[in-house]
């Protein structure tokens, strides 16, 4: 029974210590920026425990969840091409810090640097957060030093007008990964969490209420956009309106509810059958067109044709009645009716069924049937007894 307590009193003091360290457990968002091909990615991967080598461009964002001793940290790595910038501005509200990475060995696109640092540290939603700058590929030949980056980068001058903590670490991000990877990115990583952390209420605040505003803009761009497309839509109404009266032409508006719109789903038959249709009335057409060039008498043939869909589109009941009528009314109608050969397209066999059909005498036996043929002698010879045997 002692040892039961005991082992109860444990599990409870375990369960205790683990809720307290969730309670405690504090969740960072950092975004990661800089110009394409500064080394990004590769940092983030070796954070992670990743191989940093042969890293593809990043196309639009990545999303990493690590933890890093008390914090639960997510690092948005966001594409560095020019064409991918105007994104980063979506994921500042959100943000706790900022990792800027540069790439200390271009030195012609150091301006280039500078001026997208400006950009993001002069920001609203950036302005006043800690920022990591990591001063990338110290490993190459003729990379820049701390402070000539600081220089080049007029960082002192950025920092102070925007009031934003800095620290920057001049790293490599390709020398190790995990648990070997390059001390100073992980030195620069605590740094940034330490002064978040110290901090942290503050600006969590900060980040729902920013996050709350880009959200209310969000729906208030959707309804002005939905706004402009539906003036759009009635002022093309209009002009194809004020052009269908100055055209002369009638206009039928149907307002549909949303329960008597038609669904546009229809079976696949209904629209076969209209194509057949439709590509039947085309040949029909083009077969006129056809005939009416070809032939001079193109008006006489299809008053022909006109004439023999009426005859076939009669009904019975009609055709006994005119059988039926006086002689002497149908030869008056003969004589006013003008009288048109019926034109078929086929060729009747000549002469199939006339006379009797003729049977054929039978051939004469050739010459060599009548001639006899010469005895031939066969000579067998069973046993050793020769005999004679002639056919």
């Amino acid at each position: 029974m002692m040892k039961a307590s005991w082992l109860q009193r444990t599990v409870k003091w375990i369960v205790r210590l683990l809720s307290f360290r969730r309670k405690f457990q504090r969740k960072v968002t950092l975004v990661m920026v800089g110009l394409d091909n500064a080394g990004k990615t590769a940092t983030v991967r070796g954070i992670q425990g990743d191989n940093p080598h042969d890293v593809a461009p990043t196309v639009g964002f990545s999303k990493v969840d690590l933890k890093q001793g008390k914090f639960e940290v997510t690092i948005f790595d966001l594409g560095g091409g020019k064409r991918i910038r105007g994104i980063w501005k979506n994921y500042y509200s959100e943000s706790h810090g900022v990792v800027f990475v540069v790439d200390s060995s271009d030195v012609q696109r150091i301006q280039e640097t500078r001026e997208t640092m400006a950009e993001v540290l002069q920001h609203p939603r950036i302005a006043g957060k800690p920022v990591l700058v990591l001063a990338n590929k110290q490993d190459r030949d003729g990379a820049l030093a701390e402070a000539d980056i600081i220089e080049n980068l007029s960082l002192e001058k950025l920092v102070n007008e925007n009031k934003c903590l800095c620290q920057i670490e001049p790293c490599s991000a390709v020398l190790g990964y995990g648990n070997k990877v390059d001390k100073s990115i992980k030195k620069g990583l605590n740094w940034l969490l330490s002064n978040i952390a110290k901090d942290y209420e503050a600006i969590t605040e900060r980040v729902q209420k920013d996050t709350a505003e880009q959200r209310a803009q969000e729906e208030q761009d959707k309804k002005e956009r939905a706004e402009r497309v539906r003036r759009i839509r009635e002022e093309r109404e209009r002009q194809e309106q004020e052009e269908a009266e100055r055209e002369g032409r009638p206009i039928q508006e149907e307002e549909l509810d949303d329960e008597n719109i038609p669904s546009p789903f229809q079976p696949i038959n209904n629209y076969i059958s209209e194509n057949e249709d439709k590509e039947k009335e085309r040949r029909r057409q083009k077969e006129l067109q056809e005939g009416r060039s070809k032939s001079p008498n193109a008006e006489g043939d299809q008053e022909e044709e006109e004439c023999e869909e009426a005859d076939e589109e009669e009904p019975e009941e009609s055709r006994q009645a005119s059988e039926s009528a006086s002689s002497a009314t149908i030869g008056e109608q003969s004589k006013k009716k003008k009288l048109f050969l019926k034109r078929k397209h086929r060729v009747d066999p000549l002469r199939t069924e006339e006379g009797p059909k003729e049977s054929l005498a039978p051939l004469a036996p050739p010459d060599f049937f009548k001639k006899p043929l010469p005895p031939v002698a066969i000579r067998l010879q069973p046993n050793g007894d020769a005999h004679d045997i002639i056919f």
